[in-house]
């Protein structure tokens, strides 16, 4: 008589699981904001967003509303989630999808519902207070979604594979494109209205737009609490190593090193850090040598065990 084994379960799997659960469910509520501001802040200011959603709103403006936003979100998002689904990679590409079909259902479904006016759009001060906080929502929001592992499609997807194929910065790409969509506003509300001036305005808070969101949005990819490479020459080396060890619980590295004027052995200390961190790095290098030489870096990302988690 044979015995059978019970398959034993996977933990890991149980938890990878969790933590895309988690990750869906959050990139859900950041899609719906977006929606919002769109909805709320962006269309009442009469002003863009930017990428496929800005050109869908241009055409909204352009139309008088006989296009809707959302139709155009889905048309111009197929074929570049084709293209996503064949060169890209396939857990981003699904969540790519979901966000956009997501994104313009909420569109539509917000586009027929009565809201409450947040601002005075007509006054100017309002309209740019408007303008300002549509921007940092998006911009908070769609880097929450990007550090999620997720992408709310269009621009995002062009932009990867470009950066793939030419080596093209990717906030390069999107911001030309951004520019020429403001651009294209300020002629739309130029010739709808016969007034020049309107076009400008329109087209310069498109701009300030872009720009405030593109700071709110590479502020939450990099993060408030940044990483920091430390470079420390000192002769006292032997001793500052293992105070960080012991009181930071931040790994230390020896770099062997010569000095080249005094032509000496030297051995550099080289350490990754957080932002919060680096005072108290700080004040345990030169309370053990005052004449230390620090030198601090911006550093873009870390990933690994004690900074960023391996997606």
């Amino acid at each position: 008589m044979k015995a059978t084994q019970k398959k034993q379960r996977d933990p890991e799997r149980g938890r990878r699981l969790l933590r895309e659960g988690r990750a869906l469910l959050l990139m859900t509520l950041m899609i719906t904001i977006q929606a919002l501001a769109v909805t709320l802040l962006y269309t009442p200011a009469g002003v863009v967003t930017g990428g496929v959603t800005g050109i869908a709103m241009l055409i909204t403006y352009a139309t008088n509303g006989a296009v809707p936003s959302w139709i155009f979100v889905v048309i111009a998002n197929t074929p570049l989630l084709i293209l996503a689904f064949r060169y890209l990679h396939i857990r981003f590409t699904v969540y790519t999808l979901f966000m956009t079909v997501l994104f313009a259902a909420e569109l539509a479904l917000f586009d027929n519902l009565e809201f409450p006016q947040l601002f005075n759009v007509e006054e100017p001060a309002w309209r740019v207070v408007s303008v300002v906080f549509g921007a940092v929502t998006m911009g908070v929001t769609g880097g929450l979604i990007v550090r999620l592992g997720g992408s709310t499609g269009g621009m995002d997807i062009v932009s990867l594979l470009l950066n793939r194929k030419y080596s093209i910065s990717m906030g390069t790409i999107s911001m030309s494109l951004n520019v020429v969509i403001a651009l294209a506003l300020g002629v739309v509300r130029a010739i709808g209205a016969g007034v020049f001036r309107i076009g400008v305005e329109s087209a310069s808070l498109s701009i300030i737009a872009l720009f405030v969101m593109s700071i709110a949005f590479n502020n939450i990819i990099l993060g408030i609490n940044r990483t920091k490479t430390l470079f420390i020459i000192s002769d006292k080396w032997d001793d500052i190593a293992p105070d960080v060890l012991n009181k930071m619980h931040r790994g230390v590295t020896y770099i062997p090193c010569r000095g080249a004027y005094t032509n000496q052995e030297k051995t550099l200390v080289y350490i990754l850090t957080k932002t919060i961190e680096l005072a108290s790095i700080r004040r345990i290098v030169l309370e053990k040598d005052p004449k230390a030489i620090i030198s601090i870096i911006d550093t873009r990302e870390v990933i690994g065990k004690g900074f960023s988690a391996v997606n």
